[in-house]
């Protein structure tokens, strides 16, 4: 009887698990280091009000300001611009995260099972704000720590990936730029990007592009993270003291947005 008993949950649970597939056929994971799940994090990104909230604001008081900018200095047009950053700032990869309950925490892992499957949304507030830019004149270039030098399997690399889904999101952009973790030291770092951007210092060892840009102002920057922001660096800008001059740009030309998933702010000592 308990042969009989053992052998029906075993069948039971192997069509469940037919099941589960069944419903979520490209769910696909990384395999997972941490212990400790997301949830409440995850639930708040994907499904509060305050997250919509969030990005729709740091959106509309970006597009306010690009507005006053280009009415208060008549700039011709493509000679000024933007820059974005991609992951939680024009992309929402959350899916994967609620899907997987985790983080994909190699680089190579991010880029096969989160870039390539092309599968994440446009946040709110972001496709709007990249539609102004244009018709006001400006450029629009996404500069990411995504890997540019990473080729899938397939065949596919990040770089086409990236592009393929942000035109599937209606995203309007001029270039992307993505990190060369194959040769670049420091990958992390974007200022080298930034200086491709308004000098035209593209540098293969440093970066990975779509196609180049006449050098250009670049008026305002969003990004999820602080090192998005040209010379911040987390570990001196979380010691700065609250009232510091040094945040004065946030709210006009920089633009941060919420990203409790991950970060630079995870290598910050509790306090």
């Amino acid at each position: 009887m308990k042969k009989i008993l053992m052998s029906l949950v075993v069948v039971s649970l192997s069509i469940l698990a037919k099941v589960a597939l069944a419903d979520n056929p490209s769910v696909v994971c990384a395999p997972s280091r941490s212990q400790n799940k997301l949830e409440h994090v995850i639930k708040w990104y994907r499904d509060s009000a305050e997250k919509k909230a969030l990005y729709r604001q740091a959106y509309y008081l970006g597009s306010a300001y690009i507005r006053q900018w280009v009415a208060q200095h008549h700039p011709a047009a493509k000679t000024w611009g933007v820059v974005l950053d991609i992951d939680e700032t024009t992309l929402d990869n959350s899916w994967y995260f609620y899907q997987c309950g985790d983080l994909a925490h190699r680089e190579s892992d991010f880029e096969h099972f989160v870039t390539i499957r092309q599968k994440s949304l446009a946040l709110p507030g972001v496709v709007a704000l990249t539609h102004l830019v244009h018709r006001l004149g400006g450029y629009v270039s996404l500069v990411s720590n995504r890997d540019g030098s990473y080729v899938d399997r397939s065949g596919i690399t990040s770089l086409e990936a990236t592009i393929d889904n942000l035109k599937q999101q209606h995203v309007t952009f001029d270039q992307v730029i993505l990190a060369n973790d194959k040769k670049s030291k420091h990958p992390a770092d974007k200022n080298p990007r930034f200086n491709a951007v308004t000098h035209g210092c593209y540098d293969p060892h440093e970066m990975v592009w779509s196609n180049k840009l006449p050098p250009h102002l670049v008026i305002a920057y969003f990004g999820d993270n602080i090192q998005d922001f040209p010379e911040f660096k987390q570990a001196t800008a979380y010691a700065f003291p609250n009232d510091t001059q040094q945040y004065s740009q946030f709210g006009f030309g920089y633009f941060v947005l919420p990203n409790p998933l991950y970060g630079s702010w995870q290598a910050n000592q509790s306090s």
